[in-house]
């Protein structure tokens, strides 16, 4: 079959499935066509619908019938040495998932079996606790989503990113709502057991759509660079249920150019209205500033990271992607409209001030609408603070 009759035919089961189809005929519907379907045959199919003005919800909410569909009939890339190796980011996610698979399928679900015959204390202390453990869950998505999301995103793999990131917070969702029922002073049976067991097959799933479908498109793209930015941000977040991994570093490519660095132009003098600063000064400057600063261009391209405060874990990997990939679908009206009236001109500045629940600090956020001169836009400075000790002070300090 012909790479389009192939994608034709994809998209007619996903069509399919997404009309209201049955699982049975959409299953028989593959097998009657294909043997083995490449993982990027069903991402570009997925990417076709959403082109075609598809809700990428849409296909969050159907994505584990897509993969079941498709389950067992996926073509397995070459082994990649590399991601055996202890400390490969690869390596570090597959053994985050080997603990969390054995939480649920070896401890929490046979725990809630035998609550379910015999409601005793013992066993909803044990729930907990495996709850409690599960929840950590956040650290390995929240990896996944500031350096492994960006990658994808950098080499054009946009919808796979976009819709796990909703089923990420979807299963979130999922395992607080567990939490809260199992933490009641009398758990109801049937609610508690349907919570756990819709968490933990959500998990499962996002297990097999990382291993399976995410990590063999990453294969097909990656760089060593890529995987060692991964790597070297892996501290931001943190793990999951494992301890810190072993240090990996690729080996990397000899090249003969590049970027100038800093370095070599030491002496260079950038002149201002009022002053002159070498670039080294200037890079010095910058990054001692109690800030997180972010400068976005004027294709709403992120450009730049810098200042001297870590607010937000972030990637290297991001640098070049389009800032509203960068956030949650959830999120990114509010993005488009505060850079929709940027490069109209209708807003010059916008301010936001809170206090995440995660993080119990006081964060306030601003971004500037960068221009020249002239009034011609060049891109938003995104400043990132945190004052909760600003907020705190209650007296002067006029003395050393």
């Amino acid at each position: 079959m012909m790479k389009e009759d192939r994608q034709k035919a994809i998209l007619e089961i996903l069509h399919y499935i997404h009309d209201g189809g049955d699982f049975d005929t959409a299953k028989k519907m593959f097998q009657d066509r294909f043997d083995q379907v490449d993982v990027s045959e069903i991402t570009e199919a997925e990417c076709e619908l959403i082109a075609g003005g598809l809700d990428p919800s849409q296909i969050q909410y159907l994505c584990n019938v897509h993969a079941e569909v498709f389950k067992g009939n996926i073509k397995q890339n070459e082994l990649n040495l590399d991601f055996e190796k202890p400390g490969h980011p690869v390596n570090t996610l597959k053994l985050e998932n080997i603990v969390i698979k054995s939480l649920i399928n070896d401890y929490l679900l046979p725990n809630l079996e035998k609550w379910e015959e015999d409601p005793n204390p013992d066993l909803i202390a044990k729930i907990q606790k495996a709850l409690s453990d599960l929840a950590t869950i956040d650290k390995h998505y929240r990896r996944k989503e500031t350096s492994i999301f960006p990658v994808m995103n950098k080499y054009g793999i946009t919808a796979p990113p976009e819709v796990m990131w909703g089923v990420d917070d979807d299963i979130r969702n999922l395992i607080k709502n567990a939490q809260h029922l199992a933490n009641q002073a009398h758990p109801e049976k049937r609610s508690l057991s349907d919570a756990i067991k819709n968490a933990s097959h959500e998990v499962l799933e996002m297990i097999f759509k990382e291993e399976e479908i995410m990590i063999p498109m990453l294969d097909e793209v990656a760089t060593s660079q890529d995987w060692y930015n991964v790597k070297l941000e892996e501290k931001q977040i943190g793990y999951t249920l494992i301890a810190t991994p072993m240090n990996w570093k690729p080996k990397m490519p000899e090249t003969t150019s590049g970027a100038i660095s800093i370095n070599k132009l030491t002496s260079l003098a950038i002149n201002f209205k009022e002053g002159s600063l070498n670039l080294k000064q200037l890079e010095a400057i910058l990054d001692i500033l109690p800030f997180a600063l972010t400068f976005i261009d004027k294709n709403d391209r992120v450009a730049y990271f810098g200042g001297g405060a870590s607010i937000y874990p972030h990637s290297k990997n991001v640098l070049g992607n389009s800032v509203f990939s960068c956030h949650p679908a959830k999120s990114r009206p509010i993005i488009h409209r505060i850079f929709d009236e940027f490069h109209t001109g209708k807003k010059d500045k916008y301010e936001f001030w809170f206090e995440p629940r995660k993080m119990g600090r006081y964060l306030y956020l601003r971004y500037y609408a960068v221009r020249d001169e002239e009034g011609k836009y060049l891109g938003c400075l995104e400043v990132a603070e945190d004052v909760t000790e600003i907020r705190a002070k209650k007296t002067e300090k006029r003395k050393i």
